[in-house]
């Protein structure tokens, strides 16, 4: 179903006001929180007792944040895109984390994940990766989640800046799947698993892109 795109205002998703601020952002506070949880990781590690050298944290951290760019696709496809009908409360859970964005993608407050979810996120991929690595699993989940704070600003950027000349593919590619082709393009820092998974849009509606008028350049 195609979002109807609101250039300017803000949505309300709750009446309770505790609840309705844990949904804002800022790029000064998504950067300290990012950095933070981050770092917390690495010396969760350490704290845990892993024996690496720096060398092998670094290792790890990198492969954590290539990680990161597979994981973007997949839950930008399959969990902010969910069907309103998968299951009885899907439609309102769907709106929240990502169809209030489709609605007014150019909300600042609202492009970047909040401190709380973003604490609540990082439990189970921590969890998950602890699991699978043992304690290494710290250090690659460190790199992970700056991985999704990179992708985080480069979104931010997308929605609040002209493209570079440089990145003006990027720009539009994400541009197209906000109005052309929601069911595509779900790459945002990168169109690499559009190309593998055959989710790249047409490219006969590449001169389609409307850029929206961001506050910064209105």
């Amino acid at each position: 179903m195609k979002t109807q795109v609101k250039i300017k205002g803000q949505a309300r998703l709750f009446e309770n006001p505790i609840l309705e601020y844990f949904t804002k952002s800022s790029l000064l506070e998504s950067t300290i929180s990012s950095l933070a949880i981050s770092a917390f990781c690495i010396w969760l590690g350490f704290w845990l007792g892993a024996q690496h050298s720096a060398k092998q944290v670094v290792y790890w951290f990198l492969g954590g944040f290539a990680t990161w760019s597979f994981f973007e696709y997949v839950l930008h496809r399959y969990l902010f895109h969910i069907a309103e009908t998968a299951f009885k409360g899907s439609k309102r859970l769907q709106y929240i984390i990502h169809g209030v964005h489709h609605e007014y993608p150019n909300d600042a407050q609202r492009t970047l994940l909040p401190t709380l979810p973003k604490i609540l996120f990082t439990i189970p991929f921590l969890g998950l990766y602890m699991l699978i690595f043992g304690k290494a699993g710290a250090f690659f989940a460190s790199g992970f989640l700056m991985g999704y704070y990179v992708y985080s600003l480069i979104h931010f950027s997308i929605h609040r800046f002209k493209a570079p000349k440089f990145l003006k593919p990027l720009w539009e590619h994400h541009h197209r799947h906000h109005h052309l082709n929601e069911d595509k393009a779900f790459g945002v820092s990168s169109t690499l698993w559009d190309h593998v998974f055959n989710t790249m849009p047409p490219t006969k509606d590449a001169k389609k892109v409307v850029e929206v008028q961001t506050p910064a350049n209105s």
